[in-house]
């Protein structure tokens, strides 16, 4: 597999958070050059320590151009002081797959995403 970059990084806006007893529910949006003006949640699972655990979510974005795409995601994260450390496995309904990595700092209202595409070789690939 080979990472490259999707499209330049992305600074989303927070849009609510909603606290819960095992973790919390962030949803925000951004506007992004492959997928248009996208609206998002990430649940953000705890473990006891509170300091990583789980994540997963799911995306819609609308592009310029009449079209509709939607996006699932999983992975883990890790909190290092007040900033929480994403990376997640995207599925987006155009056949993309990404890997983005996430930051969120708790003392502000917003989120910066790296976004690659995950690139599957196949042998046919492998021999040329």
């Amino acid at each position: 597999m080979e990472l490259k970059k999707r499209q330049d990084d992305t600074l989303a806006e927070v849009t609510s958070i909603e606290v819960k007893a095992d973790g919390m529910i962030i949803s925000a949006k951004a506007d992004m050059p492959s997928y248009g003006k996208v609206r998002f949640s990430i649940n953000v699972q705890s473990s006891g320590e509170r300091n990583s655990g789980s994540c997963f979510g799911s995306g819609r974005g609308s592009t310029a151009d009449g079209n509709f795409l939607a996006g699932i995601f999983s992975g883990r994260w890790h909190r290092e002081g007040t900033t929480a450390f994403m990376n997640y496995i995207v599925e987006v309904s155009n056949g993309d797959r990404n890997l983005d990595m996430v930051e969120f700092d708790s003392t502000t209202d917003q989120i910066k995403i790296q976004h690659f595409a995950c690139l599957l070789y196949t042998s046919d690939a492998a021999d040329e």
